[in-house]
Parts: structure tokens; sequence; C-alpha cells
């Protein structure tokens, strides 16, 4: 399926970003607008966009070229931006001849209400809202979720439900647009009504609960700033992640830095990676050297290096399956670093084999842990682990919690209990999940062979 994206517009009402860029080139945590709705068409399966473009077009065109991650991009350029949306949209008639998505630049959606628009049927399948929801058009559906009539609000006398800027259509759409544009009328539910009107089978689809926003105007794009990264963070955590330290320490802490860094720096996920386990590198040589209250101090930031890499990511649309095995073998790296370090410096210091023996405990414990989780997830899948109820004090094996141990101890002058608690912990919870998955599996058997999931 194609989509055809409407971006001709000068954005009059976003001024003055737009007197340097058009409206969906804004840059939302350092990404465009325009940006953010590819990525969501690209991750629901379309791999070929048409944009109409003209208000500062080559600023579009230079940012992402013909191909755009692996989606073909076609442009078509018209000389004008003022007169309706639907002069805009026929440009795409002699390019596209199958069911397409159409939405406007200036939207941001989930991936997963495109693929629902994009599977839902009838000739036309359009986005709608409850009626709480400020917008200019409506429309009325019936109880089997057809729709009955669609409109400008200030020309209809009754609407039951608000229309969203994204429909899915067959290519018969580009002969209404047509029909209204003969008749000098712009407005894009002209064409939608006159489907309505020819018997098509026009179809509503519920986005009420969805994520999605328009920016018209600045109040537009400081909530869509706001929404967006709260979903960035809060997406990947359970109640299992947002603990009370979470709550106190890192959270504070981790959110505020990804701002600066997501519209302040070039810096990308796998460099926070790299700084991470460099902090940890950089600990677990000064832990051998004794010096165990900066390495302390570096163990945590290792912690809050590692906390930013996945908002960021999220943030600004570059998670990927290779960034996140980039990330799990920096996360090892930096854990042995760490604890090899601690060990060995608190062997030069009191002479006892027993340090290297807690510390090759501590080792396993770490390993063990994410080599269960990561196996049982590749079994089970991750809905099922995020369906277990954490033991009450699962807190106490929590990466970020055991280095800022590691910090407070080293700076009070007691390096071994760090090192006490990461060997006991680590190994207690590897039984503990052991135990735990394990059960999982024999009460709710895996019909398939997990291998070809």
């Amino acid at each position: 399926m194609d989509a055809l994206i409407l971006a001709a517009g000068d954005g009059t009402r976003l001024q003055p970003y737009t007197l340097v860029k058009p409206k969906v080139m804004i840059e939302i945590w350092g990404v465009p607008v325009l940006e953010r709705l590819l990525y969501a068409l690209r991750e629901a399966g379309i791999n070929r966009t048409v944009i109409v473009v003209c208000y500062k077009k080559e600023i579009i065109k230079n940012y992402f070229g013909n191909n755009w991650r692996g989606m073909e991009i076609v442009y078509k350029e018209v000389d004008y931006h003022d007169d309706g949306i639907l002069r805009s949209a026929i440009m795409g008639k002699d390019v596209i001849n199958n069911r397409f998505v159409f939405v406007c630049g200036d939207t941001i959606l989930d991936p997963d209400t495109v693929r629902r628009a994009m599977n839902g049927s009838g000739d036309l399948v359009v986005g709608v809202r409850n009626v709480n929801v400020d917008e200019s058009v409506g429309a009325v559906v019936d109880e089997s979720g057809k729709v009955t009539s669609i409109g400008m609000l200030k020309d209809m006398k009754e609407h039951n439900r608000v229309v969203t800027g994204l429909a899915v259509v067959e290519p018969s759409f580009f002969e209404g647009i047509e029909k209204c544009i003969g008749n000098n009328i712009y407005d894009r539910p002209c064409a939608m009504q006159w489907m309505v009107e020819q018997g098509f089978d026009v179809r509503a689809l519920d986005m009420t609960d969805d994520n999605w926003w328009e920016i018209d105007n600045e109040s537009d794009l400081e909530k869509a700033k706001k929404e967006i990264f709260e979903n960035s963070w809060k997406i990947r955590l359970t109640s299992r992640d947002i603990n009370m330290f979470k709550r106190l320490f890192n959270l504070p802490i981790s959110l505020n830095l990804v701002k600066i860094i997501a519209t302040r720096t070039a810096l990308k996920p796998n460099h926070l990676n790299l700084i991470s386990f460099g902090f940890a590198l950089l600990a677990g040589i000064l832990f051998l050297y004794g010096e165990f209250i900066i390495g302390g101090i570096l163990a945590y930031s290792c912690a809050m290096a590692d906390a930013l890499d996945g908002k960021l990511s999220r943030l600004k649309l570059l998670a990927s399956p290779e960034g996140g095995f980039y990330d799990s073998v920096c996360d090892r790296g930096a854990e042995i670093a760490i604890v090899s370090g601690l060990a060995g410096g608190l062997y030069q210091k009191t002479g006892d084999p027993i340090m290297l023996l807690i510390g090759l405990f501590a080792i396993i414990g770490w390993l063990g842990r994410f080599y269960l989780k990561e196996l049982f997830i590749h079994m089970a899948g991750l809905k099922a682990w995020k369906s277990l109820n954490p033991i009450p004090f699962d807190l106490c094996g929590h990466r970020d919690v055991s280095f800022f141990l590691t910090m407070i101890c080293c700076l009070a002058g007691y390096p071994f209990v760090p090192l006490a608690w990461m060997a006991f912990f680590g190994s207690f919870f590897s039984l503990i999940n052991f135990f735990c998955y394990r059960k999982y599996l024999i009460d709710n058997p895996i019909k398939e062979d997990y291998r070809s999931r």
C-alpha cells in the first residue's frame, strides 16, 4: 500500500518557526514532524510515499531525498499552498493506482493506528474520535461503524464523531476530488461525502484512545512535545520498573539529561552506550588501583548514562535490533568491568582470595539473570515476561540500585559491601527467576516450536 502526504502548506499559524522552514519540518525533540509521520508509515508496512510539496520544498527534498530508510519517496510539486487540501491531493492521481493511506504532513501517529486503518474494510476508512475533541470536521457514524454523513462542522446540523487527519481510500477517491474541485470546493470532507452519496462503503476507525497529534499552532506543538516525551520513556516501563528508587534518584536526573541531549547535542544512543561502558571501564581500573571513591562515582555515572540510551532512541526514532544488541553487549561488559575491578582492588588491599570468589559469584549472578530473562522472552514472549509479578524485594537486584550502592559505600569507605550485595542478590535472583520461569512454562506450555517464533 502507498501513502499520500500533503506537505505544501506554509503554516502561517506557526510563525515565526515557519519563516525559515515548512511547517512539517518543525522539529520535536530534534526530529521533524514529517519524519515522525514517515516513521509511523514505514513501521506499519508502507514502502512508497508520495509527498506533495510547495512552500520551501527544497528543505523537504534535501532532507529526505528519494529514499528514506528504505522507503521510496516520490515528490509532486505544486505552485500554491493556500487554496485547499484537495488541489494538492489530486496530484497523487497519476502516481497512485492502488489503495492508499491519505494523511496531512502535520500529523503524528502511532504505527499501530496506521496498521489498523490499513486493515480496515471499506472503500474509505476514516479515523474518528469522540465529540469532545476540538476538530473542524464532523461525521455521523451508525452502530455498525458505517459513516452516513461527513462534512465541515459549521455546515452540519448534527454529528456524533469528529474526523481526524487519517484515512485509507481506494483510487476512486480521486474521482470525488475531481468532482469537488470542479465545483470550486477544496475541503477534504467534500470528497469523502461524495463517496458516501455515491454508495461507497465508508467506515469509521475509532481513534479516541490512540496517540494522535495534528500540529496547527504553537499550542498543538507544545502538547505534542510534552506527550511524545512522556510516551518515549513510559512505553517500556512496567510496574516493576517504576519503583521508589527510580522515582527519587534515577528519573529526575535521566529525564532532564535526555531532554538536553536530544535538543542540544548530536549524540546518538550508541554514543551513550560507549560512554556508559567507558565510565565502567575507568571505574574498574580505578578500583584495581585502590581508588574506590572516584571509581564508585564513575560506577553510578555508568548506570546513569545507560539509563539515557533507550529513552533517546525512542524519542528520536533511532531504536533498532542492532542498537539493542550493542546496548546489551555494552551493559554486560560494564557489569563485568565494575565487578572485576572491585573484586581485584579488594584482593590487592586485603590479600584475601575470597574477594575474587565473591566477585566471580557476582559476575555469574549478573550474567545468569540476563541470560535467563532473554531466554524466557525468546521462548514465551515479552508480554509473558511483563505479566510475571516480581518478588517484594526485587528492587535489591536492579542494576542502577547496585551501582548507586557501590557509589555510596565507596564514598563511606566500605567497598566490600556492594561486592557482597551484588554477589548475593545476583545469585539469589538467578535461582528465583529460574524456578519462576520454569513454573510459567510448565503451567503455560508453548504449543509451537519456539525456535520458529
